[in-house]
């Protein structure tokens, strides 16, 4: 019975993959840089690079389901291991390196589910500035996320769910909010539908918007993560696999459908055109468009609708918060445990 709990099921696997692949910002990022335009770039990168590289996840993982090593047990059966070594040290390094990058940003999300706007910029303690303060708690969130995964998978699944969860509900508001601002509107859709061009100047010519097509590749990235918990996941053979495509299809569903619902409540050029929009607020300043738009289309008066704009940003704060937990417990445990458990004592 205590083996059988330390396995994740496959909904704790398919949540675990949503917050790690998944994240709710970079549709309204691509929806600030390339409007509907952004769309095309999202098939294309998922037809072509996300997908098949899911098949080979899963198939790799099916595989090699018994070993502990993930990635570097792929590789060092392919090209030995000395390179498979070099490789996973990289990719190790990679995360170690968004992740402290990152950590500082935690913050932001966090800031706006308390305030309803991200106050970080004036955040002060003992005459620290708001930028050594904010470090700071970068710092002390990495501690905790060390600290957290040493623990083991049970530990981190619960929080990874909870992360998964949390950016599903995301998705399911803008969705069920998005559909009935189109019916209150009459179908009606804030931005006009234009696939080919951006509405975004600095996105207009042929080699700007060539250029997304590495942000749209970026966004499906982080699925590899997974793939070294093939011996964490109950029934490998057949769940892992079921999973990863599972979760594959609905996230490039996802994100090319999230892009055409922001442009039910939001006009680029009346909300997004203004100084104070860039892509480190972009995913409030939509959430909290959304929730104005549907006050305004239920006739509420402007000020609740305000109100209601503000709960909207506050609510994706949380859940942001959330999300960003679950990626970093997944991101510190999966590379890491791949390097020790892999790699052999003589390397």
């Amino acid at each position: 019975m205590s083996h059988s709990l330390k396995k994740m099921t496959l909904t704790g696997l398919i949540l675990m993959i949503f917050t790690s692949v998944f994240g709710f910002a970079n549709s309204p990022s691509a929806f600030y840089l390339m409007g509907y335009s952004a769309t095309p770039f999202y098939i294309v990168s998922a037809l072509f690079f996300f997908i098949p590289f899911a098949l080979m996840m899963a198939e790799m993982g099916s595989a090699y389901r018994k070993e502990e090593g993930g990635i570097y047990s792929w590789m060092n059966n392919s090209v030995g291991p000395r390179y498979a070594f070099i490789g996973t040290f990289m990719w190790f390094s990679s995360y170690v390196v968004w992740m402290v990058s990152t950590a500082a940003k935690v913050w932001v999300p966090f800031s706006t589910f308390l305030f309803g706007a991200d106050k970080t910029q004036v955040w002060s303690l003992a005459g620290l500035s708001s930028t050594q303060v904010v470090g700071i708690l970068a710092v002390c969130w990495m501690v905790v996320v060390t600290l957290v995964a040493s623990k083991g998978i049970n530990k981190i699944a619960r929080i990874t769910a909870v992360g998964g969860i949390s950016v599903m509900c995301l998705n399911l508001v803008l969705l069920l909010v998005s559909i009935a601002i189109l019916c209150l509107n009459g179908g009606h859709f804030a931005q006009e539908v234009n696939f080919v061009s951006s509405p975004n100047p600095g996105y207009q010519s042929g080699l700007a918007m060539l250029s997304f097509v590495v942000f749209a590749i970026f966004a499906y990235g982080g699925i590899e993560a997974v793939g070294g918990l093939v011996d964490k996941t109950e029934n490998p053979e057949k769940n892992f696999a079921k999973g990863i495509i599972f979760a594959a299809i609905v996230i490039s569903i996802g994100y090319s459908l999230a892009i055409f619902l922001w442009g039910v409540s939001t006009n680029w050029q009346q909300v997004l055109s203004n100084n104070t929009t860039n892509l480190g607020n972009i995913t409030y300043v939509l959430m909290k468009s959304l929730g104005v738009t549907l006050g305004n289309a239920m006739d509420l008066a402007p000020e609740t609708s305000a109100t209601l704009g503000i709960w909207f940003a506050r609510i994706t704060g949380l859940s942001m918060f959330l999300a960003y937990t679950g990626a970093f417990f997944t991101l510190i445990y999966s590379p890491l445990k791949a390097i020790i458990q892999g790699t052999p004592k003589a390397l």
